[in-house]
C-alpha cells in the first residue's frame, strides 16, 4: 500500500502519522501561508537538509504543491482551516507570476472576465464555464468536470447569474462591471453551500 509522505504503516498493520515527516509537511504549510513561494520553500528544504519523499536532496515545486493539496493531512497533521487557507491561497496565486511577483496578463484574456477568478473552496482548483444544452451557463469546478466526485465530493455548480449578482452587491454595483471587477477583485471562493467568498484586492478585504 503506497502512503502519502507524512504516514507509516506501524507493526500492528495500522497506519499511523510519521512525527518526523508530519513535521515537515507542517512546516510545509506554515511557510506556504507565510507567503514563501514553492521554489523558495523547496530551496528552504535542501538548506535544512530534509529529503523529499523520493529521498533525494533536492525537492520539486510539483510535489509541494501535491502536498498542500493532500485532502489526506486534514485532521492528522495539518487542521481543516491551514488546509483550506492553503487551497485559496494557492487560488489566489494561481493568477500571480512567482518569477516577477506580477498578476499574469493572461488572467482576463478570455470569453469571461470571470475566468481564472473562482476558486474551488474544498479542492482549491479553478472554476470552469460551462455552457448547458439548454443555454443556460454555470460554472463548475475544474476538478468536478475531470473527475467526478473522485477528489472534490462536495462542490456546488454556480450559475454565472448568481456570481454577477453576487459581485454587484458586493461592490456595490447596479449592473454587471467588468472593469470594477478587473480592478477590485483578487479571487472568489466557492463553498460547498454555494455562498461566494469575494477577496477584494485592494481593498485587503475579505466580504462572505
Amino acid at each position: 500500500m503506497s502512503l502519502p509522505y507524512g504516514f507509516m504503516l506501524a507493526p500492528d498493520g495500522n497506519v499511523s502519522v510519521d512525527q518526523e515527516k508530519a513535521n515537515t509537511v507542517r512546516t510545509i504549510y506554515q511557510q506556504y501561508l507565510s507567503g514563501m513561494s514553492l521554489k523558495g520553500i523547496a530551496n528552504f528544504l535542501f538548506i535544512q537538509g530534509i529529503p523529499s519523499p523520493r529521498g533525494e536532496a533536492q525537492w520539486t515545486q510539483a510535489v509541494i504543491n501535491d502536498l498542500l493539496s493532500n485532502q489526506r493531512y486534514i485532521g492528522s497533521i495539518v487542521s481543516f482551516d491551514e488546509f483550506f487557507m492553503a487551497q485559496s491561497e494557492k487560488g489566489k496565486r494561481s493568477n500571480i507570476d512567482e518569477d516577477t511577483n506580477q498578476r499574469k496578463t493572461t488572467r482576463y484574456n478570455s470569453q469571461s472576465v470571470l475566468s481564472g477568478l473562482l476558486v474551488c473552496g474544498e479542492c482549491g482548483r479553478s472554476y470552469r464555464r460551462i455552457t448547458r444544452p439548454s443555454g443556460d451557463v454555470v460554472w463548475r469546478c475544474a476538478n468536478r468536470v475531470e473527475h467526478g466526485k473522485r477528489f472534490c465530493k462536495h462542490s456546488p455548480s454556480i450559475s454565472e447569474q448568481q456570481i454577477k449578482n453576487t459581485i454587484c452587491a458586493k461592490l456595490g454595483l447596479i449592473t454587471f462591471n467588468e472593469q470594477a471587477v478587473k480592478k477590485h477583485i483578487d479571487f472568489v471562493s466557492v463553498r460547498s453551500d454555494g455562498a461566494l467568498e469575494v477577496e477584494i484586492q485592494q481593498l485587503g478585504l475579505s466580504l462572505s
